[in-house]
């Protein structure tokens, strides 16, 4: 019998896993990196039921991609075990190109000796869920269950259009405010980013132009910018900003309490004046120079608002709701992150819900880069030392932001300013957020994100791989100590280390070691022992796999001269 021919699309941008992007993998999350891993050791079920590989690929594909990764264990830490299952990896994309009608790859992988199948899922389509034996499939936790009707709708709503292009059917030209026209020309004007003869054209055929008036109609975005408070009131009652003040957030009432209920370009500087009334002057000594700071900078508090503008839901019966005590500001949108927008990848991601509300306010300059407002709070955060914007209150029917304005670090602060004025550079968002993870001790980041950091000489490597603050910044905030313990020692001091240890004591045990070897990692000490044992140096007593009680098994040495670390060969 001839076998049935499939045709597989090709996917042109598939780039194979490298090992080290597979340790990666091996360490991370699996609910928020998409990831699932089966031990699969002999083989692994193909449509039997949903704990299968059509299974999997379903759900997964409903959480918009992923990988299903077979031959691993799942709890962290992670083993490597091996697979045997599919040995025609072939024919499986095939099958599962036939059944799920969508293109897998399936990726053979060694890693450690040991085979490894990882597949790679595609998103479903917008505005699809799929299923599998009709049921749509989503994961939660170590089960594949059904989707819940919200997370349906969710799905079900990415095809709605662009709310904020609808248009209001009791709405018309005289809701919208003569002044709030005037304000939309300037920004327009002084923007420069329209090439429309703005003072040429009267006010009907501008907002014409703008799509804010589409065949005569009002749109809900003409409403939203440009409204008389009446007519906002009359026609979207719940478009509104409440600000609040209190001393801290323990307090039960505001001290001062406002509601701008009119069209946005008519109260954002009156939001942002009400705001700065209330916000502290920070002062920073760098040598003979003050430098004066705010508790909240301007462009962060009015990119948070325009950002709540730009991504709230209008259909939603909410206000934006704005929180100011001494220390933070925070912000709270109707509706959770759109789709395929997460608390992960916000950074790197911008969706606006309301576009035509985005693209009028592009135009009028109120952000330098459309899609990079959450980067600007970063950078303007970091940059004095500030905790990151914070988005951990967030939850699917509200997005909170939360700035705090005290500076952790004024030490770090100070430094981020000396660095920018003698080497003249500002550094963007990514750099601070790379520093600010590395105030605390030294990570694990890739190296293509630390080049120009490299090249200043701001960050540096550690003796164990790692990346840390350079020895320049620990001699400016006078801890010399601390970066020779945060640097780390060679290679062969801990070599001597282990050794000098079983001389004191005769044999040696892993907790130890790790105590000798603070900041080693165990899998680097492991390592160092597999080494030793090669040279000849030392010798493992005992059952390796008895790791308590009095049998337990130990190290000790076997051929020792005193100090003969230049006999062993050490690979860098």
């Amino acid at each position: 019998m001839v076998p049935d021919l499939v045709y597989l699309p090709k996917l042109s941008n598939f780039n194979m896993t490298t090992n080290e992007q597979f340790t990666i993998l091996l360490n991370a999350n699996s609910e928020h990196e998409h990831l699932e891993f089966k031990e699969a050791k002999l083989q692994f079920n193909f449509d039997n039921g949903r704990h299968s590989i059509l299974g999997y690929c379903t759900a997964i594909a409903n959480e918009r991609g992923g990988k299903l990764i077979l031959g691993v264990t799942d709890k962290i830490p992670r083993k490597i075990v091996g697979t045997l299952a599919f040995n025609d990896t072939k024919k499986l994309e095939r099958d599962i190109f036939r059944r799920f009608k969508r293109k897998v790859v399936v990726e053979t992988l060694l890693h450690e000796g040991k085979r490894v199948l990882i597949l790679h899922i595609p998103s479903r389509p917008i505005a699809e869920p799929l299923e599998f034996q009709g049921v749509y499939l989503t994961r939660a936790k170590d089960e594949l269950l059904p989707m819940s009707q919200d997370q349906l709708k969710a799905i079900y709503n990415e095809a709605v259009a662009d709310y904020s292009a609808e248009v209001h059917t009791k709405a018309t030209i005289e809701d919208i405010d003569s002044l709030a026209i005037k304000i939309l020309r300037t920004l327009l004007i002084n923007s420069g980013r329209t090439d429309k003869p703005i003072n040429d054209l009267n006010d009907k055929q501008l907002l014409t132009d703008l799509n804010l008036i589409q065949e005569g109609d009002v749109t809900i975005a003409a409403l939203v910018l440009l409204a008389k408070e009446s007519s906002l009131a009359r026609l979207l009652p719940f478009v509104e900003i409440k600000y609040g003040y209190k001393t801290d957030f323990a307090e039960m009432r505001n001290q001062d309490t406002v509601i701008y209920r009119k069209g946005y370009l008519l109260c954002y500087d009156e939001l942002w004046q009400k705001v700065d009334s209330r916000n502290l002057t920070l002062n920073i000594q760098q040598g003979l120079l003050i430098t004066e700071k705010k508790t909240f900078a301007e462009e962060s508090i009015r990119e948070a608002i325009n950002n709540a503008v730009i991504h709230r839901d209008y259909d939603e019966k909410e206000s934006i709701m704005v929180t100011q005590t001494q220390k933070d500001f925070m912000i709270s949108s109707p509706g959770g992150l759109p789709e395929g927008v997460t608390l992960n990848n916000m950074i790197d991601r911008s969706k606006p819900r309301n576009k035509l509300i985005a693209d009028v306010l592009q135009k009028c300059g109120f952000v330098e880069t459309f899609g990079y407002g959450v980067n600007l709070m970063y950078k303007k955060q970091l940059e004095l030392g500030k905790e990151p914007p914070d988005y951990s209150q967030t939850d699917k029917y509200h997005v909170v932001l939360r700035l705090n304005g005290e500076i952790r670090n004024i030490r770090f602060t100070k430094y981020v300013i000396k660095v920018a004025n003698e080497l003249n550079k500002m550094l963007n968002d990514e750099e601070l957020r790379i520093l600010y993870q590395l105030q605390d001790s030294p990570k694990r980041i890739p190296l293509d994100s630390l080049k120009d950091l490299f090249k200043i000489g701001i960050v540096e490597q550690t003796n164990d791989g790692k990346f840390m603050l350079s020895k320049q910044y620990y001699e400016y905030i006078n801890l010399k100590g601390e970066y020779t313990r945060r640097k780390g020692l060679d290679k062969n001091t801990n070599l001597e280390l282990i050794k000098k240890h079983l001389r004191n004591y005769g044999k040696g045990y892993m907790y130890e070691f790790r105590q000798v070897l603070r900041d080693v990692p165990k899998p680097t000490i492991n390592k160092y022992l597999a080494e030793l044992k090669r040279n000849n140096i030392i010798e493992l007593v005992g059952n390796p796999n008895i790791s308590r009680g009095e049998n337990k098994a130990y190290w000790r040495l076997v051929n020792d001269t005193g100090n003969d670390t230049g006999r062993i060969r050490v690979v860098a």
